[in-house]
């Protein structure tokens, strides 16, 4: 049963492509739900739409910068303080929002002129502002206004401003996802390398995918500064549009959003040759993880191990409080993409909950790779979940609790189930050590919160009545389930079994020594030869009735010896075999091992490009391999240094996961490390389903 066909999806059968459930021995390289494609027409989405990934989640997001919306204000208004970003500013850019205001008049004749006029009001209303971003919408799109002579002539005319044109209009793509990689790709080309940041640190990096979502950002700066670490720019939260422009002049990407902002960190990579490295910011662990990672990069892990120490002094004790509350609780996961795959082992692992479904709006197969990988058996996985199927998924399983956003908060609060807004969220910062612990504390309150039981009484006829099950008929629901008892993580279907050469008999050691004494010997025999042949001559005609004499006892001796060394000979030459064979068993068993372990745990597997994908995957490995073995590490460009963080956290985990690394040889662990390579390969690239790994754009 790995694809699902719901009830409520009968008269839609395609649906099946897009919804998945995990079973024992199965990975991505069998089922990978459909993603990033057309909503099937009679299925209810509930995705954003292009124009509204471009301005909503990235532009939007900048604190020192005019959000121009050239369309209907309604677009505007739609995009406008709807998630809560703030900033050091006076949260500049959740005040206000400009629009063009187009009108129907404007569509039959054009709107270039009335653009060009709401751009000079807005510079003129607000005088210190000299940036600004204009985007096109699916009016202004339609009708073919060319916003960018219009927006040439105002930077001309008015000498001391910047503007950035973003041509996304809302039906550009299937998603806002369109937004995203529209908006990367022309920062990229357009705005990259156009301004020189003042440097004032030997360490720098880009923080890439994060828009400060009450205050997440803060939370990161405060860890950067600890550790004297620049920030050259947030992509983009609480980030000034100069400072985007001047990306180039970091020596590091740490990105958390991939999907939002993985296209630039790309680029980037690719252009400027910075590494980057992929973090989860959401969980405890993976919070002293991406700062070890940063730590190991620059060389600096005594200040990283210092912060860590701080945090968990302060915070620790609090989760562990949390966790002895949440352990065995089920939650499901619907939010966007990246959270899916960040948020699961942290909820798991942290707080011994069980996520039992999950649901992106706007992922990719890229994104579900990455989320199945780390999930476990008996999850739902599904695409561009519609409400019907959201109902008959809560009848499945039955959870505690669900992480989603307003809209679907809305509708599973009707059905007296708590949830927490995974968008917005309810009380954060949920980044690092302290948004763990605020984040399992509202998770806590809403799932012991009274407040549900309240309202399945109904006062009007003075007695309790049963909730209703969901699926609007009024039945009464089913008792709920016992507690989850915890299952066993199942076991990464082995890789093809690679050749493995039996042992070579040991060579004599005898044969080099006979070489080199041969070139010493042949001048004395050349020598004693006239003088030895006539002894010689005279010495054979006595012994040669002798030698006769001694064969023809000897030759039954020695056939009688070879009869007993033969079978012995037979006997032995096979159990070298077997030892081979289970060697080579005992490698592939181990190596199964590991790559689950880095399936579950490691982004940099799946980073968007194929080629990308196995130079991390060499690149990794071959440095935890020299990490493991005491072999010396050089480190001389960014990119190996890139790997090396990434390799250094892997080898610490390998460690202390792991017994039996201890008691291998280094050949051992580097023939182990070899087959995961192969292995990874093989799931990630070889076989993998996901469509896009080939995709320039991506």
């Amino acid at each position: 049963m790995p694809m699902k066909l719901f009830k409520c999806d009968e008269t839609i059968p395609e649906r099946e492509k897009h919804i998945y459930i995990k079973e024992k021995g199965e990975d991505t390289t069998q089922f990978l739900p459909s993603a990033h494609v057309e909503t099937i027409p009679g299925s209810l989405s509930e995705r954003g739409c292009s124009y509204c990934g471009a301005k909503l989640v990235i532009g939007g997001v900048l604190k020192d910068t005019i959000q121009l919306i050239h369309g209907p204000v309604g677009c505007a208004y739609d995009t406008w303080h709807t998630k809560r970003y703030p900033s050091d500013n006076g949260n500049f850019q959740l005040k206000y929002v400009w629009s063009s205001d187009m009108k129907e008049q404007h569509v039959v004749f054009g709107g270039e002129k009335l653009l060009k006029k709401a751009m000079l009001e807005a510079f003129a209303e607000f005088p210190d502002i000299k940036r600004m971003m204009v985007y096109t919408t699916c009016s202004t799109a339609l009708i073919g206004d060319d916003i960018k002579p219009v927006v040439k002539e105002v930077e001309k005319e008015l000498g001391d401003v910047d503007i950035f044109t973003v041509e996304c209009p809302g039906f550009a793509g299937v998603s806002q996802s369109k937004g995203h990689h529209v908006f990367n790709m022309g920062w990229m080309t357009d705005k990259v390398g156009t301004y020189e940041p003042e440097i004032t640190s030997p360490y720098t990096i880009n923080v890439i995918g994060d828009y400060n979502i009450q205050g997440d950002t803060f939370v990161l700066e405060k860890y950067m500064e600890k550790m004297g670490v620049q920030i050259i720019a947030h992509f983009t939260g609480n980030g000034t549009y100069d400072s985007l422009r001047g990306m180039h002049r970091a020596q590091l990407n740490v990105t958390n959003c991939a999907r939002s902002a993985g296209y630039i960190a790309n680029e980037l990579k690719k252009k400027y040759g910075i590494p980057r490295i992929d973090v989860d910011t959401w969980g405890f662990d993976y919070a002293k993880e991406g700062l070890r990672k940063i730590g190991a990069f620059f060389g600096i892990e005594d200040r990283a191990e210092a912060v860590i120490a701080q945090e968990v002094a302060k915070y620790e004790s609090k989760l562990a409080w949390y966790k002895e509350r949440l352990t065995g609780k089920k939650v499901c996961i619907w939010t966007g993409g990246p959270r899916l795959w960040h948020w699961t082992k942290a909820l798991e692992d942290d707080l011994g909950m069980k996520v039992v479904a999950m649901s992106s709006k706007f992922g990719h197969q890229e994104d579900f790779e990455k989320v199945i990988a780390r999930g476990e058996e008996g999850t739902i996985y599904i695409d561009d979940g519609n409400e019907l199927e959201f109902f008959e998924v809560l009848e499945m399983v039955k959870p505690d609790l669900v992480l989603t956003g307003p809209r679907v908060g809305a509708l599973v609060k009707k059905l007296h189930l708590p949830y927490v807004n995974g968008h917005g969220y309810h009380n954060g910062p949920y980044m690092g050590f302290e948004g763990a612990v605020n984040m399992a504390r509202d998770m806590y309150n809403a799932i012991y919160s009274p407040l549900m039981k309240l309202a399945q009484s109904d006062i009007r006829a003075g007695q309790n009545l049963p909730s209703t099950n969901g699926n609007g008929n009024g039945k009464a629901a089913k008792e709920v389930s016992e507690e989850v008892v915890s299952l066993v993580q199942q076991q990464v279907k082995e890789a093809t079994s690679q050749v493995q050469k039996p042992a070579k008999e040991a060579v004599p050691q005898v044969q080099p020594q006979a070489k080199e004494a041969a070139p010493q010997v042949q001048p004395q025999a050349k020598e004693a030869a006239p003088q030895v042949q006539p002894q010689a001559k005279e010495t054979a005609l006595q012994v040669q009735p002798q030698a006769k004499e001694t064969a023809l006892q000897v030759q039954p001796q020695a056939k009688e010896a070879a009869l007993q060394v033969q079978p012995q000979a037979k006997e032995v030459a096979p159990q070298v075999q077997v030892q081979a064979k289970e060697i080579a068993s005992y490698i592939q068993e181990r190596a199964a091992e590991v790559t689950k372990l880095i399936q579950e745990r490691c982004l940099w597997q799946f980073h968007s490009r194929a080629w990308d994908r196995e130079e991390n995957i060499n690149g990794v490995l071959n440095k935890t391999a020299q990490i493991l073995t005491g072999e010396k590490v050089v480190l001389e460009t960014l990119i190996e240094r890139g790997f090396y963080a990434d390799a250094k956290i892997l080898a610490a985990d390998l460690e202390i996961r792991f017994a039996w690394l201890n008691s291998m040889e280094n050949s051992q662990k580097k023939a182990v490390l070899e087959a995961v390579k192969g292995m990874l390969i093989d799931i990630v690239i070889t076989k993998s389903k996901n469509g896009e790994l080939h995709y320039s754009l991506y």
